[in-house]
């Protein structure tokens, strides 16, 4: 017989994995909401970083403040809770990443919480990026595949295919897996999606069947 305690746990399990998932969805509406912002915060950012000379050192910086800061939900709730005493934070901050991150950069943080915009940093860090792609004219290939990219073929061969379609510019490859798209193969470029996938085309049988019907 199921005791109370393992009913309440199921249920707590339950309750949790349903808000983690809302979570994931939500959480780029809110880069969306945020979007405005956190483009005026980057850009300064990147003219700062670019007047001293340290783009590519506020780019790790961030990388590093994202690997840090916003992996752990525990940590990023209590920096960007506002119950939470601003000068207990900043302490914290001082203390942990002094002499690992530009000067800059922690000032960025130090603003975004004092003005209880912390929840906009994740989207700061991706228009910073996005800033430093149109810089340096790299393009951005995200190709998403069900399984490992090591068991797909011809990796190298599409590689070269996606570079001759952006032929004045760099391209950079991010590589993504993702079970939901059963098989075959995304591409997305920069606005572009290139939908290869096995789910594109038995999402598009089931429309036809249903039209026909």
């Amino acid at each position: 017989m199921e005791s109370i305690a393992d009913s309440i746990l199921k249920d707590l399990k339950k309750e949790v994995m349903k808000e983690s998932t809302r979570e994931k969805v939500s959480r780029f509406t809110r880069i969306t909401k945020n979007e405005s912002s956190a483009k005026n915060y980057a850009k300064a950012m990147f003219d700062v970083a670019s007047d001293a000379g340290k783009i590519e050192v506020i780019k790790s910086d961030l990388d590093i403040v994202y690997s840090s800061l916003l992996v752990d939900k525990d940590i990023y709730d209590f920096f960007k809770s506002s119950f939470i005493d601003g000068n207990l934070r900043m302490r914290i901050l001082k203390k942990v990443y002094a002499g690992k991150i530009s000067e800059e950069t922690f000032n960025l943080i130090a603003i975004l919480i004092e003005r209880d915009l912390i929840h906009t940093l994740f989207a700061v860090i991706v228009e910073y990026e996005n800033l430093c792609n149109e810089y340096y004219n790299i393009a951005v290939a995200r190709i998403i595949t069900a399984s490992d990219i090591n068991n797909i073929g011809n990796i190298e061969k599409l590689k070269e295919c996606i570079r001759n379609m952006i032929k004045d510019r760099d391209v950079h490859f991010i590589f993504h897996t993702d079970e939901n798209i059963i098989g075959g193969i995304v591409i997305e470029i920069e606005d572009i999606v290139y939908d290869y996938s096995i789910r594109r085309v038995l999402t598009g049988l089931k429309t036809s069947i249903s039209d026909d019907n």
